[in-house]
């Protein structure tokens, strides 16, 4: 993938996200290798570190996610 894209899967999740009212508030920080999605940061309940996660599995060019949001 050229850079171009991975900037696009990265901007696809990050809106996807701060679109969905269960993660709109939350920090989450997304990075992306080829379709590999990572999500980091905190938050302050289980339901909002599963949300992310499905709500990026969702967004096209994610093949996976690595769920890296901690609970706290």
């Amino acid at each position: 993938m050229e850079r171009n894209q991975l900037m696009e899967v990265v901007d696809r999740v990050m809106d996807a996200l701060l679109s969905d009212p269960r993660t709109k508030d939350a920090i989450i920080d997304v990075g992306s290798d080829r379709g590999i999605v990572i999500l980091k940061g905190q938050v302050n309940k289980v339901d909002i570190r599963e949300a992310a996660e499905e709500i990026a599995r969702k967004q096209e060019g994610v093949i996976t996610v690595i769920n890296e949001i901690k609970v706290g």
